[in-house]
């Protein structure tokens, strides 16, 4: 499996982006699935040359796998996040506003989606999925040394340092 992890700064953001392919086996799979079903069809429609048209099909289901991406952009205002971010694995945007954030921590807990989560005083939410415990730390340093105010006012407690590290700065305990 293929797994790019890029972290760019810009002047007033910055960007990081997180993609796995799917593995070639997976990718197979896919196009033998739609190859089943386009020559099913086929077979009903077209009758004896239905074989073209599902291999036609296969291979453009073969083109078309793609494996998980998610890509998000901090601001000195917001962290959006793009991708196949949710559980269903459909595109879509979250927007937390930096505002609301208490903290940012890496989660691997069995349960929830391994990640980096912002915390907010009435839930925490998933920013980036599909990193490491290293890549986490990365982001998290990048975003402490772009936005120092922002970070300055993260209070969070700390938890088990098992399943994730806080930025939380704790003065004033």
């Amino acid at each position: 499996m293929a797994r790019h992890f890029e972290i760019r700064e810009l002047k007033n953001s910055i960007q990081i982006s997180v993609a796995e392919d799917l593995p070639l086996g997976a990718r197979i799979l896919a196009g033998l699935i739609a190859a089943a079903a386009a020559l099913s069809l086929s077979w009903a429609l077209l009758g004896n040359w239905s074989w073209i048209a599902a291999f036609c099909i296969a291979g453009v289901a073969l083109a078309a796998a793609r494996g998980s991406r998610a890509d998000l952009d901090v601001t000195n205002v917001e962290f959006v996040t793009r991708g196949n971010i949710g559980r269903r694995g459909s595109k879509s945007t979250q927007v937390v506003c930096t505002g609301n954030v208490r903290g940012l921590e890496f989660r691997d807990t069995t349960g929830q989606q391994s990640g980096i989560y912002a915390l907010t005083a009435r839930s925490s939410q998933c920013i980036l999925p599909f990193v490491g415990h290293s890549e986490a730390m990365d982001v998290i340093r990048a975003i402490q040394m772009k936005f120092p105010g922002s970070a300055e006012t993260w209070r969070v407690e700390a938890g088990s340092s098992e399943h994730f590290l806080t930025l939380g700065l704790e003065k004033g305990k």
